[in-house]
This record gives structure tokens, sequence and C-alpha cells, in this order.
């Protein structure tokens, strides 16, 4: 009987260590962003804040995680922060303070670090994605946010499914 219990607790170890990634996950970027993840794997992409940092929200160094602009049900309101492609092909990362629809046209007017205005209005066509989560950068987020792009990416048993 106690080897059965001991058995039984040694499973359970293993199943939430093997779990604690994922729940971490879950916890940083929100369970519905983290389910969509894995409906739509080509959506998402997470990448280490650098030159495009929105300090104090978005500090160098932090992981945001990306919904492209392809995803089906991508949208983009007033107070998103969105990565977008300038003429000179420069990606920045901005939050968006205004939208301008001129017929079917939609014109972004976005403000940048420290509250700065952005150069110009942008367009739909220039925008790559939206940030809907941030990350901190740490030993073990690093890991989780690592496992998390495998498990979506090269992992996803749904995806497998599908592309054969």
């Amino acid at each position: 009987m106690r080897k059965m219990i001991k058995r039984a607790i040694k499973i359970l170890v293993f199943i939430s260590l093997v779990n604690l990634p994922f729940i971490t996950v879950a916890q940083l970027i929100g369970m519905d962003t983290f389910l969509n993840s894995f409906e739509n794997p080509e959506d998402y992409i997470y990448l280490q804040g650098g030159g495009f940092s929105m300090e104090p929200h978005i500090k160098n160094g932090d992981y945001i995680i990306i919904q492209r602009s392809s995803h089906p049900s991508f949208s983009v309101k007033e107070g998103d922060v969105i990565l977008y492609c300038k003429d000179k092909g420069e990606t920045v990362c901005h939050r968006v303070y205004h939208i301008n629809c001129i017929g079917p046209l939609k014109r972004y007017d976005t403000i940048g670090d420290n509250n700065t205005f952005g150069d110009k209005p942008i367009y739909e066509n220039q925008i790559l994605g939206k940030v809907v989560g941030i990350v901190d950068n740490n030993l073990w987020n690093t890991i989780s946010m690592k496992i998390w792009d495998i498990t979506i990416h090269d992992l996803n048993v749904k995806t497998l499914l599908t592309d054969n």
C-alpha cells in the first residue's frame, strides 16, 4: 500500500513539474492568449525587447508576445501597443492613441517612449502585430517562454495533424 502511495505521489510531482512552465506562461500572458496560441500558432511570436522599448511599460530586455496582424480576429484599438514598420524599414513599437477612418482606409496616430508623438500616421499595411503580453526577463520566465514557443510551433499536435 505504501509503495502505491509513494508511486502516486511521484507521478503527481512529475506531472506538476512538467506542467509548471505552461501554468507560468498561461498566468503571464493570459489564458485566452495561451489557448489561442495552440489554435493559431503561426500568429504568435515572442521577441526580446531591444531598441523598440516602450519604457516604463516595456523595459529593455523584457519579452513581448506579439499577435501577428495575420491572426483571424486581429484588430487594433486605441491604447493598444503595436509593432509596425516605418517607411525606411525600421521596426518600431508604439501605443495607438487615435484611429482615423477615411473611408475604408484606417490611419493610426501613435505615441512612443515618454509620451512623445510618432513622426507621422501609419496605415494598416505597416502593422506587423500588436503586443498581447509583456513578460519580465528572468531565468524561469525565459525557460517557460522557450518551452511554450517550442510546444506551439514544433510540438503542436493539432498543427501536425492538419498539415498532413
